[in-house]
């Protein structure tokens, strides 16, 4: 990935701009929407999850079912996956980092091999498709900006959607869904949403570093800096993730651009 470009053009930007093409971050100068933005977030909305491949397996193990009798194994996977897919869920509504990655870690244990034996090789591809066009997207959106997290994620999930392909090439069916989930989960993190619940604390926690130097001193960048961080907060607390993070984008070009004390 390249380093953070004075201006994004052409196709690679045709879902949202990182930069304008101003010199000064006066000019809006953080992802401004283009007219796809809608597409690139329904792409992202639809990552291959764990909790998202489980509801597709489950939903066709159930049409499955109501076409005629299945085996006692199916029926046990169909059971034990939906337990894992409720942990899933759980670990994704966790507050606690922590807890969230111990929720998830059972989860994977319980619900692999169930999905693996629920998912067909047809549901494998599509699912590696949807990944591999997000990880586009987020090379090209997220990656460039340089924001906290993102190339890390983006270079392993590349790596784990490689894998998956080679194992399903290979037969390995529960290979390939196993390096799919983790791809999916590294991808995740490249999300607006992700990418807002990571940058806010970073910033504000600069915002408060930079007042308490300055004291009673006033700065009008600060001061604006510190209104484009209320506002994406407000707009994470609402659900309006690629607003939040245009603010909090545009807020740390102008803290990086304050005069040292």
């Amino acid at each position: 990935m390249r380093p953070f470009p004075r201006c994004v053009s052409g196709a690679a930007a045709g879902l949202v701009l990182l930069c304008g093409c101003a010199d000064s971050p006066t000019a809006p100068a953080a992802l401004v929407p283009a007219g796809e933005l809608e597409a690139a977030l329904s792409i992202a909305a639809r990552l291959p999850t764990f909790p998202v491949l489980a509801a597709r397996a489950l939903e066709a193990a159930a049409g499955r079912g109501a076409r005629g009798s299945v085996s006692d194994s199916i029926e046990a996977a169909t059971r034990l996956l939906r337990s894992a897919r409720d942990l899933a869920l759980d670990a994704e509504a966790a507050a606690d980092r922590a807890e969230a990655a111990r929720l998830r870690r059972e989860a994977y244990a319980t619900g692999l091999a169930p999905l693996a034996l629920l998912l067909d090789p047809a549901g494998v591809e599509r699912a590696m498709a949807e990944a591999t066009r997000w990880l586009g997207v987020a090379e090209e959106l997220v990656g460039q900006a340089e924001l906290p997290g993102t190339r890390e994620a983006l270079l392993a999930a590349r790596a784990l959607l490689r894998r998956a392909r080679t194992a399903a090439a290979a037969g390995d069916h529960r290979a390939a869904v196993a390096a799919l989930v983790v791809a999916a989960d590294r991808l995740d993190e490249t999300t607006p949403h992700s990418v807002l619940r990571r940058l806010l604390p970073e910033l504000e926690a600069e915002l408060a570093a930079q007042q308490r130097a300055r004291g009673a001193m006033e700065d009008r960048r600060l001061e604006r800096a510190g209104r484009l961080l209320r506002g994406a907060r407000e707009a994470y607390d609402l659900g309006e993730h690629v607003l939040g993070l245009r603010r909090a984008y545009y807020a740390r070009q102008l803290l990086r651009l304050l005069p040292p004390e």
